[in-house]
């Protein structure tokens, strides 16, 4: 990743699971100002340690209350989209999240001047996806490009590493 200037912030949406700690850290070790947009800060403040004092600022936000992610996204200059869910429970759906959500975070940037926007999908997002995950992937990844042509999409397949969800899980079974 290239050297951010400190006056410049990005704000990560979703920060503080496995994939957002991660890009925590390295955007602190470049150098930018990171704001953390989570619904439940207090459980995110370890996330503060990973920079310098002030360079990381945690806030609350909901991808389902556009008030909330206006007010985390303010100001930024650029915006990383990492809300997801595997399993869609409650209020926190498929289409809450993948699809209303990642419109909602576009349309804002969009709306914000917000120039970089980066948007996390998932390998196989299709519209004609026999999978709700798939679906309401895709049609995140279309309300993301309608509003802002020129963000980037990444579609990572099973992310795995230290504390991750899926390969820590089989090997703790094992033991």
């Amino acid at each position: 990743m290239s050297k951010l200037s400190p006056s410049q912030l990005v704000t990560i949406i979703g920060g503080s699971g496995f994939v957002g700690r991660q890009v925590v850290r390295e955007l602190a070790r470049t150098g930018a100002r990171v704001r953390v947009a989570v619904r439940h800060p207090n459980e995110a403040m370890f996330l503060r340690t990973m920079g310098g004092i002030g360079q990381i600022q945690i806030v609350q936000a909901n991808i389902r209350n556009e008030a909330s992610l206006a007010n985390a996204i303010d100001g930024a200059d650029m915006v990383v989209n990492l809300v997801g869910t595997l399993t869609g429970k409650g209020k926190q759906t498929f289409n809450a999240l993948h699809d209303a959500g990642a419109e909602t975070v576009a349309r804002l940037c969009a709306e914000m001047g917000i120039g970089r926007l980066v948007h996390m999908s998932a390998l196989g997002a299709d519209i004609r996806s026999t999978s709700a995950y798939g679906r309401s992937k895709a049609a995140g990844e279309a309300a993301v490009t309608e509003a802002c042509p020129d963000a980037t999409i990444l579609r990572p397949s099973v992310i795995f590493g230290p504390e991750d969800g899926f390969f820590c899980r089989f090997g703790s079974l094992v033991k």
